[in-house]
């Protein structure tokens, strides 16, 4: 091989490095746990050591290496390379993550957003693919959006276009983390289920929920919520067809905005299945204007676990 490609996905919990042909198909890969109380110093070294033994296992070289690709939790400017106090990544403050690993490695790296860098990885090898307009949403810790545009991200005049899990549906509702009250995100997502959930089990205990957490409460997860909803559980259908409302209220308003062919959610949507996508279609289609809400297919992303290894390859394919 005369060539090969470097991805790199940096998160909260894990780091993970990748190894890939020109043509994105990945050979080998590494993870290792962040320890981000360690700071970034000890991150970037780390990552560094690991792209050299992934190299060495691959018998390459820096020399072989023609493109990196980053993809990182934000905020973050795409065009300096400058990561900006990501709340899972205490310490990484104005860190010029570019600069410095240009600087090791003599290659300038592409850096990304997790999320956009997602939904290129969606549309070049996921669900997405053959689709121009393509919005991949996260539904897990939080809730966000990638919006690829004919085969390019959108990123808005500051890179924080996709922020889709902040628009506020409840005025004066549930606490968000970023400080509003409201947004789609302090409904609809896993900790915001979890927390839902808890609330009606204590007025209502007779649920398969506290079935399966043995009776502790607060060991409730959306996870526990998806279960007890397939088994048919009145409580878990009620909140499940909660945050199919909002979630579909949501994506509605994405579908007036950016007319996509497809949005494809992530992870809790992945694991819900048509129990939780069918309702958010129908919302969908009663709350969006009829032509976009007409062609636009909601579906669940396809890449799962994978998505982190090949959001990174994306960039740089």
């Amino acid at each position: 091989m005369s060539s090969c490609l470097v991805g790199i996905d940096i998160g909260g919990t894990k780091l993970a490095v990748v190894i890939a042909n020109s043509d994105g198909r990945i050979l080998n890969k590494i993870r290792q746990p962040t320890k981000s109380y360690k700071g970034f110093e000890y991150a970037i070294r780390l990552i560094f050591d690991m792209i050299d033994q992934l190299l060495h296992l691959e018998q390459l070289t820096r020399d072989q290496v023609l493109s990196i690709g980053i993809s990182c939790g934000g905020p973050l400017d795409t065009q300096t390379g400058v990561v900006y106090s990501p709340p899972n990544l205490p310490d990484w403050e104005a860190i010029p993550l570019a600069d410095i690993v240009e600087s090791e490695f003599k290659i300038r790296p592409v850096i990304e957003n997790d999320a956009n860098a997602g939904a290129l990885a969606e549309w070049r090898f996921g669900a997405g693919r053959g689709y121009n307009h393509v919005v991949f949403m996260t539904m897990s810790t939080g809730i966000g959006a990638g919006i690829v545009v004919d085969g390019r991200i959108l990123h808005g005049a500051s890179d924080c276009a996709g922020e889709v899990g902040h628009q506020v549906l409840i005025p004066n509702g549930p606490v968000c983390g970023c400080g509003n009250r409201g947004c789609l995100e302090a409904i609809c997502s896993g900790p915001a289920i979890a927390k839902r959930a808890q609330e009606k089990v204590r007025k209502n205990p007779h649920t398969k929920i506290l079935d399966l957490v043995d009776g502790n409460i607060a060991m409730i997860r959306s996870e526990e919520v998806l279960e007890a909803a397939k088994s048919a559980d009145p409580l878990a259908l009620d909140l499940i067809k909660e945050v199919s409302f909002y979630m579909g209220w949501g994506i509605a308003n994405l579908v007036n905005i950016v007319n996509p062919d497809i949005v494809l959610v992530g992870t809790i949507a992945v694991a819900a299945g048509d129990l939780l996508l069918e309702p958010i279609r129908r919302t969908v289609l009663e709350m969006s204007m009829q032509r976009p809400g007409g062609i636009v297919k909601i579906m669940p992303a396809q890449l799962g676990q994978h998505i982190g290894d090949l959001a990174a390859i994306s960039l740089v394919v």
